[in-house]
């Protein structure tokens, strides 16, 4: 049997900059000011999507939502691109999806009563004194393996963009060969790996880290030493595929912005 230690692993890179939140069961109603904004949310315990979000100004309501998240967990003030005003970071939850467990929304005041983004398992992190960094946590399918990969977001000039952050925070972000190497010994003793759909997956999760973290070539020896299938040559052509068009699409700044749709 394949063992999963990957959830315990993300838990534990994550935990210097933000919790994971799955939801709640109580009702929410709650009023803040932000800036000039006032902030009102709402969520019942009854069902999914059923929370709603208004930001308004002297009475006027300038952005709503609805339908679109089921709780709310927290929200956060924090000066993510040194300007002297701080962004708005909230955090809501679906409830809905194994690989999501919560949105994190960035709010701009200067920029306008909208959410500028939303980050899929977002979170902030604040480790490096006055240098604030966004994480965004994606989990790879299928969902019962637990396998993650992060990477870290910059917020400045008014542009969210992927960064290399380099120091103590790369660390989270490479893969961890000696545990995906336990696993794959304990497929390899069934002697039906190349069956499994457990075994490309781990190889996935290799390349794609080691893409992000700049060890691609210590990905490629380990495909060598360790996959045992006879389609070497495309599976490692595939792997390294996967690997390019997740880091294309992470460095893609589209694919952050808020959109109702």
């Amino acid at each position: 049997m394949t063992k999963f230690y990957f959830i315990l692993l993300f838990i534990c890179a994550v935990s210097t900059g933000g919790s994971l939140y799955s939801g709640h069961n109580a009702d929410t109603n709650l009023s803040f000011k932000y800036n000039n904004y006032d902030v009102a949310i709402s969520s019942s315990s009854s069902g999914f999507f059923g929370g709603r979000l208004s930001v308004s100004e002297g009475g006027k309501t300038l952005f709503s939502m609805d339908s679109s998240f089921t709780n709310y967990v927290e929200h956060k003030f924090i000066d993510l691109n040194g300007d002297g005003s701080n962004e708005m970071l909230l955090y809501l939850t679906e409830g809905a999806s194994p690989y999501v467990f919560h949105y994190l929304y960035v709010f701009d005041s200067k920029r306008g009563a909208e959410p500028l983004y939303m980050l899929q398992n977002g979170e902030v992190d604040t480790s490096v004194f006055e240098k604030p960094l966004l994480t965004v946590n994606l989990r790879m399918s299928p969902a019962v393996l637990g396998l993650w990969y992060s990477y870290f977001l910059e917020y400045s000039d008014n542009r969210l963009r992927y960064t290399e952050p380099g120091g103590n925070r790369s660390i989270m972000l490479g893969p961890d060969f000696a545990s995906i190497k336990e696993n794959l010994d304990e497929l390899n003793k069934s002697n039906e790996i190349c069956d499994d759909f457990a075994y490309d997956v781990f190889f996935e999760y290799i390349f794609i880290t080691s893409k992000i973290s700049g060890q691609e070539p210590k990905a490629e020896r380990f495909f060598n030493e360790n996959y045992r299938c006879e389609n070497r040559i495309s599976a490692l052509k595939q792997f390294k595929t996967a690997a390019v068009d997740n880091y294309s699409w992470i460095k893609n700044e589209e694919n952050y912005k808020y959109s109702i749709y």
